[in-house]
Formats: structure tokens, C-alpha cells, sequence
């Protein structure tokens, strides 16, 4: 279906994001004098900021309901005749919740007016969602290491942000760190601003971000969230500011510089770092002088902010020293290396120089040599330049009728440099760009419509180490130029990688060759219908989504050194290095394959959903949705999507068979034709996975206040279907689309021989395969929880629950080839010895999750507020690589985001020193100046390690697959782990030759987590309307190091040792921004 008749059935459909995706409500009852309910009486609300108003009518019971609200403080004024007028002032809307205003009526005519001020909305009296609402003022006063508001989500209950996965200021949040909340992947986490969805859903993350000052409000939704929304992982949701009746405005400056930094733990000295963040906004009425007065009407926002960072990244590598790059491996503690011509040691333990390999040599060059014990220590400067832009205008057309649009863009050049200096850099560069345009309309004061518009297009380029070099020419290894590459690549350095010892490699951090090319249109309407006790809302939304990609692979190839080659034949311990192969020029395998040219698809999603909040009493609210979700898999371009038959005689199956779709095609399709078929032949759906017609979702949630009104119990069930990535829905890695073979080594042939008369696709006849199930089911999550709230005094609350999930059918890709463990050839004890490795992409894995969620907040008051959240949670899954022979049963484990306790405190405090404090309350104008208003804020945070798995480095099963796990003796804990120890490795043993070990997977964990940032701010007072905000800020401020996990392999020197931190080193940084 085209985007232009998606666009037409969407408006005819009215196709839905829901109201409170981006706004609130506010609703409440109206009471006489002796508490019985006033029906028909007229409700106002006012935006304090724009002057903007909405009003209805109450009902038969009394009760009002106003929605959509946008975020903001507003006047709430009510009028019955033969009472008098009631306002209620500072009424506080946040995004997706409800804020309850219940008012009492006086006798008397209109003319007498009460006012009170509304008191601090405490309690969730409306819904059963668990989640956390963060205003504007904690976004802008808070520490945001980066200024990136979806650091913020460590805020709420459940929410776990893995540090040490990325940089923090990269555009997808995959590439930031990894969000999960609830138990839940962070590939499930929904990503919202203004009411559109932002995830990206091939890697996970956002598509596009925007300042914190553009931000008015940010809610996490974590659980029980209404039908309304999908995706299994939670809600983080931001809503952009708009212009009020008068301007404001700030301009700001961030300034970083490593002279007030700490030196990172395993640096010799601290790492560079200049970093300047800068940019403003303003808002304000929008008007044409003598034309058009936009005051009330119209009103518009802008930010911009820039980015310029040069800082240093930290390389703790275990390298060989020069001796060994010599051939010379006589040191004390290295194994005895045995030529493999005559399976006698080396004399000396020293490769005589005429066995070694000049193309070893040429590539050992790029190594760096030790500066540090055995370890290459370097901090080179990493390029980070961003751009970010957002513009919003509202405009208020009638009473009835409101409209929003906003542009925003975001453009992101990083230059990052490879672990060992002499291979230089590699860039990646991102632009994002996102168009909505909203319309909401009061078609009668108790029916709403929402209409909106989104256009999101995102682009990534990704360019190579060395990209422009054939070094295989220059290093004199003949035939692998053969492979081919793509047009426009002209090289680029190939991986090696020897166990032990760090890997040499031309895509650290996936740095290949890559376009990734995305665009979503989406269309959404969404229907309120205000109906006695109900509060009754319809929704659909379409979403087209067009993924394209190009992929490199490892096309410059991937040769591996395990260590077996100079090994003893009977495989003892103590002989055999993986470095000594290399200098031989012997690999154990190389892996490489065609390139890959654009690939991708289309898909048109089709979300339906209907949801009942209804207030059974003025104590009981229920909440009941269903959700129905069409969510077709994607039509691969050019037919490029795969599936596998493993026991056909036609295995390998594909949309369509088009030989001009890739560089791979001929060759492949005349090598294995006679195995390939398309799904349509096979007698299944066209693309290859039929969809699944029966996603329903059920919602349920409830509030129940049984006592009195400062207690509240809540809780719910909901379905959620998981979205997986298009990067598993569509798949180019199938014959005839691609080429990739693992080529083992077939006796000793060298790198210069390797790949004489071995053409790709000639040397073996066992392609790998990566592909899904013919009709794979979409996986789904079940969530559950109960708990309570409680009020306390000094504007305080309390809350408690248990919450759970269950993830079902949830996507995992199984190695369904791998050999049975035994000596002799790895072909031939394969299960489908025709082919290599099959990673077979279905819905094998299964969670469960069991938390106990804590946590106390405290609302401004006396210039003290607080938020502390704990977490006590256990999560398994059945989802790791097999590594066991592929018995599934030893898979069950630990999930790898798994973190058994977490805490984050995170609190505000205007210190009580100055005019009208405690202290210096009547001093001068000058003490008042330097030593008054100084305020502080902080985020701590402590939780438990990460989990990691024991490996050993050799492939003792002969089956040609690494990370294979040792027999477990004991725990492997230390009860006082150090950075050079940090578990018992004589707990564990290299299995027996041909035989797995039965140690498990994640068993042993990292060090804990431990981080406080602080920032300590003042506002100086120019006029009425302006002021400079001076504030230094500190980012994990007591310097702690929190520690990665150790070298996992039991069997070498590196394992057991940690070299690195998930930790920065103290970062200070100093700030000013004007604000009028």
C-alpha cells in the first residue's frame, strides 16, 4: 500500500496515538455544603501561562472530567446556581496522569468567590500504572551527565540504565545505555515525545532527541500502563515546551576540562577532555506588528543546542611484547609452543626467523608494544560534534479547536579512534529529523478527538579503520582481494583475533562500512467519549516503517588463531599459543564474506485499541482495555527475507529469488540453487512468516481508596506484545543474497596460501545461515503488580509493590548446526552437515521477573525535596548461546541485565541561608548577594554487578566455536575480590579433549555500581525579568571506581583481571545560563 493511500484510509479512520500520550486531565466531583453532589455546575480551567480555557458541565453524580490538558498550572473556577464561585488556583497537570480536583460549594450567589490553592497532587487515584512523573524543574536542576533527559529514567522503581555500554550523547539510546525496566529487554522500551513514537525499531532506542531546556515535562510509564500503549518494556515519554503570553527565554553555556577531572583508574595519566555545551530557546506569543496579535492565540517556541567535545578514550590491552612479535617465547609463565611440522617443542621456545610469516609481520606492525607490564595503556582523543534544533508552534483556532506542529533535528559526527594508534580513526555520522502536526477538537464537551501527523525520517553512515587500503596486496596474501567489495570500498584492515590476547581489528565498535537509511510516516487519531461513570476512549494507529541498510560484514576478513596449531597433539594444559600460530602464519579459521548492498523492507503496522476508566465510586476507579495489534512481518527490498526448513530438501527459503539484488547472488545461486526455494513454493506465506492475526491485549488496572483519602491500592494485569527489530524481520544474510563461509583450516596452509583456488564460495560447499522460522509467533510479555500508597505528613508519600512479568515466545537466534564434540572433521558432525553454521532466528526464549518495588517521595516543600526508589528483583531467562552441545536445559539462567538490588536517591534542597532564610535572614545586600539562594541537587546511585559467564580459550570439544565454558569445581567467588583476582579461577577446569564443561552461564558477577553526582547552583538577580544562574556540577563526585567484568577465560594469564571501569572518573563541570 502506498503512503499516500496510508495517509487517506489513516484520515478516514482516524487512526490513533492516545490523549494522554503527551497531555493529562484533570477531573474531580462538586460537592454542596453537606457533601452531596451539585450536578450542573459549570467547570472552567485556565492556563495561567497562555490564558487558554476549556470548561464542561458536571454530571448526575456530581463528577467532571476535562481532557486532553496540556502540562501546566491552571486555574480551576467553578459556578451553580444558588452557590457561590469556587476557584481553585495552582492546579498542576502533568503528562498521563490524572489530577484530581474535588471542590466545595458554598452557599450564595456567583458574585462571592473562595479561592484556595489546590494542594500537591500525592496520590494515583485514577489507575493502576506504575510509573514516575519528573517535572521541568528537576529536568533542568537536576545532574545530567551529557544533558540527555532519558538519563532521568534511573529515577523510577524498576528502571535499570547499564552504564559502560556507549557514549551517553549518541542519538539512540542502544548506543547510549541500556535501558530496562521492569525485567523487561531494553530493546522493548518505547521511546514518546509530544504524543509520537520515536523507537527505533531496528537497534532499540530513540530516533531523535531534543534539549532539556525544549523539555516541559518527562514521565517513565514502567508497568500496567492502559491500552492505549504496546511494547512490553515501559514508556519513556517527553513533552516539548510551548510559548506562553509572555517571552522567556535562556541562553546557556556548559563548560568542561580535564584539569578538574580524575585520572581514570587504569590511565597513566588523565584523559583529555574539552567539552563545550551551549545553545537557548525562547517562547512567547506569536504576532505580526499591525497585522496580527498572536496574544492568547498563537504562540511558538524555539531551542537550539551544540555539542563540541575532544576527549580521551582509555585502551587497556593485553598485547604481546616485542619478543614474542619476533618469534621468541622463551619469557617465564608462557606455554611451550610445538611446530606443528614434527610435533616436537621449539628449541628454546623461539620460531627461528626463517619460519615466520612475513604477512604476520607486516600485520603485527599495527600492534602497539607494551608500556604497562604486558599491557599497551592509551588514551587518544575521540570527535564528538552535535547539533540539535527544535521548533514548536500552537495556535488556538477556536475555543473548540487547538493544533500544534514542531520540527525538530538533531545532527551527530563522532570520530573514534581505534584501540592501537596506528589504525587510526573511524566516523559515524547521524542526522535525525521529526514533523508532527496535531489537532485536537471538542466536537461536544463530552466527546474529544485527537488527530496527529508524524513524518521521522533517520540516517546513519559508518565509515572503517584504514578505509582505502587493500592491505592483503600490500601484505602479499593472494586470492582474498577476490572476494569483491561493494562499489566505493576500496579495503579496509581485516580482524584478527588470538585468544589471550586483545584482537587487532579494523571494526572495533562495529565500525565497518554501513548505511542505515530509515523513514516512518505515522498516522493516529483518538476518540473521547465522557458517558456518565466512563471515561471511554478509541484509538488506531498506522505506522509505515521503511528500513534500508548496507552491511559490510567482516568482507576484509576474519582470521582467528586459538592457540592449536603450536599446541601439543594430546592437547595438555601449558602448551600452545595463540600468538605463536599467528606469527606462523597458520590460522585455525577465517571468516569473510560479500558485502552487502542495500537491503531493508516495508511494513504497515495496525494498532487498535478501546479503554474504559470507570469510576465505579467515589473510592474505586477501574480501568479496562484490549489492544489489538496487526503487525505484519516486513516485505524484504528486493525480496531479500528468508526463512529455513532444516529438514527440507529445499532448505533455505526466501521472498524471491532476484540475482540482481546483491554482489553474492550469482555465485551463491549457482553454488546452491538446487537448495533454495521460494516461501510461495513452499507453501507459506509470500515473505516468508505469516502474521499473526490474534494479537489481543488485554488491560486491567484499579485504584481503590478503602479507608480514607490518603491511602491507595492499586494494581493490574496487562498482555504485551513484543515489536522485534526489522534487523531480525529482515534478514539478507541467506543464500543467494549473501556469501558468508567460515573457512577451518584443512592442514597447515598459511595466510600466504590460504586462499589460493579458493574463490568465495569455492572453498567450502557448507554455507552459514542466518534465517527464522517459516511462521514464526510474535512473543509477548504478561505483566502483573499490587501494591499501595500511602500519604505521609510534610507532603510526602510512600509506596509499595510486588510486580512481576512473564515473557513468552520471546525472540532468540539458536545455533541449530553447531558440531557434536569429538575429534576429526567438524563438518561431518554437524546436524545438517551440508551447511556451516545455521543461527536459526525463532522464539525460543522465556523470562520471568519477581520484584519488590519501593519507593518515598517528598513534593517541594520548605526547599527540601526527594525521591528514593529501591528495587529487590531476581530475573531468568532461557535465552543465552548454547554452548553445551546445544542443550537448551543448561541455558536457563541469570539474565544478563539482571540486577538483584537497586537504589537511587535523588533529591533538591534551597540551602536556608540568606533573605528570608534561617540564617543571614537581615544580613546586607552583599552577604545576602554571595552567601543567600544557593541551592543543591543529587542523584546516588548503588546496585548490584552484572553477571558474566566463565570461559576457557581453547576449543577442547573440535568444534570450532569459542566461549566454550569450563567444568565447575566451586563457587569461583572470592569473599574479597581485587582488581588482579577477582574470582577463584582453580575453581573451575579445562574440560577433558572432545568433551563440553558444565559450568553455567552467568554465574559470577561484576563489581557493584556506585555513582553521585551533585550540583550546587545559584540565581543572581539582574531585573524583574531576568537572572544568570551560576552552578558547578560534579559527576560521580567521591571518584569511585566501579569496575567491568574481569577477562572471563579461566586458562589464560588475562582471566580473572579487570581492566577497565563502567565508571567515569570524576568529571567536573561549571555552567551559566541567563533566564528571562
Amino acid at each position: 500500500m502506498t503512503v499516500n493511500k496510508l495517509l487517506v484510509v489513516a484520515l478516514l479512520l482516524a487512526a490513533a496515538l492516545p490523549a494522554q500520550i503527551q497531555t493529562g486531565r484533570i477531573v474531580g466531583t462538586v460537592y454542596d455544603p453537606n457533601k452531596a453532589v451539585v450536578p450542573n455546575a459549570a467547570v472552567v480551567i485556565t492556563n495561567t501561562a497562555t490564558n487558554q480555557a476549556q470548561s464542561v458541565t458536571t454530571n448526575g453524580a456530581g463528577d467532571f472530567v476535562l481532557t486532553p490538558v496540556n502540562p501546566g498550572v491552571y486555574r480551576v473556577e467553578v459556578t451553580a446556581k444558588g452557590f457561590g464561585t469556587a476557584q481553585v488556583n495552582s492546579v498542576e497537570v502533568v503528562v498521563g496522569q490524572s489530577a484530581r480536583v474535588d471542590v466545595d460549594l458554598r452557599i450564595g450567589d456567583t458574585s462571592t468567590r473562595i479561592e484556595v490553592v489546590a494542594a500537591t497532587a500525592m496520590l494515583n487515584t485514577e489507575s493502576g500504572t506504575l510509573g514516575q512523573e519528573v517535572t521541568n524543574k528537576q529536568i533542568v536542576d537536576l545532574p545530567l551527565n551529557g544533558r540527555s533527559f532519558y538519563e532521568l529514567a534511573r529515577l523510577t522503581p524498576g528502571a535499570t540504565l547499564l552504564p559502560g555500554t556507549g557514549n551517553l550523547l549518541r542519538i539512540r539510546a542502544n548506543y547510549e545505555s541500556g535501558t530496562s525496566i521492569s525485567g523487561v529487554r531494553g530493546t522493548q522500551t518505547s521511546f514518546y515525545l509530544d504524543g509520537v513514537d520515536t523507537t527505533d525499531h531496528h537497534q532499540g532506542g530513540t530516533l531523535i532527541q531534543t534539549s532539556i531546556d525544549a523539555l516541559q515535562e518527562f514521565q517513565i510509564q514502567q508497568s500496567e500502563y492502559s491500552a492505549e500503549f504496546r511494547n512490553a518494556g515501559g514508556v519513556l515519554n517527553g513533552t516539548t515546551k510551548s510559548g506562553t503570553n509572555s517571552f522567556h527565554g535562556v541562553l546557556f553555556e556548559f563548560l568542561r576540562n580535564d584539569k578538574l577531572d580524575s585520572r581514570n583508574f587504569f590511565a597513566l595519566q588523565r584523559d583529555v577532555l574539552k567539552r563545550n555545551q551551549f545553545g537557548g530557546g525562547i517562547g512567547g506569543p506569536l504576532s505580526i506588528p499591525k497585522l496580527y496579535n498572536g496574544k492568547n492565540r498563537t504562540f511558538f517556541f524555539l531551542n537550539y543546542e551544540g555539542m563540541r567535545q575532544r576527549a580521551g578514550q582509555v585502551f587497556n590491552n593485553l598485547v604481546p611484547s616485542p619478543a614474542e612479535k619476533s618469534g621468541d617465547f622463551s619469557a617465564a609463565g608462557l606455554n611451550t609452543i610445538y611446530d606443528p611440522t614434527n610435533a616436537a617443542p621449539f628449541p628454546g621456545n623461539r620460531i627461528p626467523t626463517s619460519r615466520l610469516s612475513s604477512q604476520a609481520q607486516f600485520f603485527a606492525k599495527y600492534l602497539s608494544d607494551p608500556n604497562s607490564g604486558n599491557r599497551a595503556i592509551f588514551a587518544p582523543s575521540q570527535v564528538l560534534d552535535q547539533d540539535q534544533f527544535t521548533v514548536r508552534v500552537d495556535q488556538t483556532i477556536t475555543n473548540n479547536h487547538r493544533a500544534f506542529v514542531r520540527y525538530s533535528f538533531i545532527n551527530y559526527q563522532e570520530n573514534d579512534p581505534n584501540a592501537f594508534p596506528a589504525l587510526g580513526y573511524a566516523s559515524l555520522n547521524t542526522r535525525g529529523h521529526n514533523f508532527v502536526a496535531a489537532l485536537n477538537s471538542n466536537l461536544k464537551p463530552t466527546l474529544i478527538n485527537e488527530a496527529r501527523f508524524s513524518y521521522l525520517p533517520n540516517s546513519i553512515d559508518l565509515t572503517a579503520f584504514l578505509q582505502g587500503t587493500n592491505f592483503y596486496t600490500q601484505a602479499g596474501v593472494p586470492g582474498f582481494e577476490d572476494t569483491g567489495h561493494r562499489p566505493g570500498d576500496a579495503g579496509s584492515f581485516p580482524d584478527f583475533g588470538w585468544s589471550g590476547y586483545a584482537s587487532l581489528s579494523g571494526s572495533t565498535f562495529d565500525q565497518r562500512p554501513k548505511t542505515q537509511d530509515l523513514k516512518v510516516w505515522e498516522y493516529s487519531d483518538n476518540l473521547t467519549w465522557i458517558k456518565g461513570k466512563h471515561i471511554l476512549k478509541f484509538g488506531a494507529q498506522v505506522r509505515h516503517w521503511v528500513p534500508l541498510f548496507t552491511d559490510s560484514g567482516v568482507y576484509e576478513g576474519q582470521w582467528n588463531f586459538n592457540g592449536s596449531i603450536t599446541q601439543n597433539p594430546a592437547k595438555p594444559a601449558g602448551t600452545g599459543d595463540a600468538f605463536a600460530d599467528f606469527m606462523l602464519g597458520i590460522p585455525t579459521s577465517v571468516g569473510r564474506n560479500f558485502p552487502a548492498d542495500w537491503f531493508g523492507g516495508l511494513a504497515n503496522y495496525w494498532h487498535f485499541y478501546a479503554q474504559d476508566d470507570f469510576k465505579v465510586s467515589s473510592r474505586l476507579t477501574l480501568n479496562i482495555g484490549l489492544r489489538y495489534e496487526y503487525s505484519p512481518w516486513l516485505d524484504g527490498y528486493k525480496g531479500q527475507v528468508g526463512a529455513i526448513l532444516p529438514n527440507s530438501p529445499k532448505p533455505i527459503l526466501v521472498q524471491a529469488i532476484n540475482l540482481d539484488a546483491q554482489f553474492a547472488a550469482p555465485t551463491a545461486n549457482a553454488l546452491f540453487g538446487h537448495l533454495t526455494q521460494t516461501c510461495s513454493q513452499a507453501g507459506i506465506a509470500a515473505n516468508c512468516t505469516a502474521t499473526d492475526k490474534t494479537q489481543f491485549a488485554p488491560r486491567f488496572g484499579f485504584a481503590w481508596r478503602p479507608l480514607d483519602d490518603k491511602t491507595v491500592i492499586r494494581g493490574g494485569y496487562g498482555i504485551f506484545y513484543e515489536v522485534e527489530s526489522s534487523g531480525n524481520r529482515v534478514n539478507h544474510n541467506m543464500v543467494p543474497y549473501t556469501l558468508s563461509e567460515t573457512v577451518f583450516n584443512d592442514g597447515l596452509r598459511t595466510m600466504a596460501t590460504f586462499f589460493q583456488g579458493r574463490p568465495i564460495g569455492g572453498a567450502t560447499t557448507a554455507p552459514s545461515l542466518t534465517g527464522g522460522y517459516p511462521n514464526m509467533p510474535m512473543g509477548y510479555d504478561q505483566h502483573w503488580s499490587f501494591g499501595l500508597q500511602r500519604q505521609l505528613p510534610g507532603a510526602s508519600v510512600l509506596e509499595v509493590n510486588y510486580v512481576g512479568n512473564r515473557g513468552v515466545n520471546l525472540y532468540e537466534g539458536n545455533p541449530i548446526n553447531d558440531p557434536l564434540a569429538g575429534p576429526g572433521s567438524i563438518q561431518a558432525r554437524r546436524p545438517y552437515p551440508i551447511f556451516g553454521g545455521i543461527t536459526y532466528n525463532g522464539q525460543d526464549n522465556s523470562t520471568i521477573y519477581h520484584a519488590l518495588q519501593a519507593k518515598f517521595e517528598k513534593r517541594v516543600s520548605g526547599g527540601l525535596w526527594y525521591l528514593v526508589s529501591y528495587t529487590w528483583s531476581k530475573s531468568i531467562n532461557l535465552g543465552n548461546t548454547p554452548s553445551v552441545g546445544g542443550d537448551y536445559a543448561y541455558e536457563r539462567a541469570i539474565s544478563s541485565f539482571d540486577i538483584p538490588q537497586n537504589l537511587t536517591a535523588s533529591a533538591g534542597y534551597e540551602l536556608p541561608v540568606g533573605k528570608g532564610k534561617k540564617l543571614l535572614a537581615s544580613g546586607n545586600r552583599f552577604a545576602n548577594g554571595v552567601l543567600g539562594g544557593w541551592q543543591l541537587q543529587g542523584i546516588v546511585v548503588l546496585r548490584s554487578g552484572r553477571p558474566f559467564t566463565p570461559t576457557i580459550s581453547r576449543d577442547v570439544a573440535n568444534t570450532g566455536i569459542g566461549g566454550q565454558r569450563p567444568i565447575r569445581l566451586g563457587s569461583g567467588q572470592l569473599s574479597n575480590p581485587t582488581i588482579s583476582q577477582w574470582f577463584d579461577k582453580t575453581a573451575f577446569a579445562v574440560p577433558a579433549a572432545y568433551t563440553w564443561g558444565n559450568s553455567g552461564a552467568d554465574i559470577l558477577r561484576e563489581d557493584r555500581f556506585k555513582n553521585l553526582d551533585l550540583s550546587l547552583f545559584k540565581q543572581f538577580r539582574i531585573n524583574e525579568r531576568c537572572q544568570v544562574q551560576f552552578r558547578a556540577e560534579a559527576f560521580n563526585l567521591t571518584n569511585s571506581p566501579s569496575f567491568s567484568a574481569p577477562g572471563s577465560n579461566i586458562d589464560t594469564a588475562a582471566g580473572g583481571v579487570v581492566t577497565s571501569t563502567i565508571s567515569t572518573p570524576r568529571n567536573i563541570q561549571f555552567g551559566l545560563k541567563l533566564n528571562f
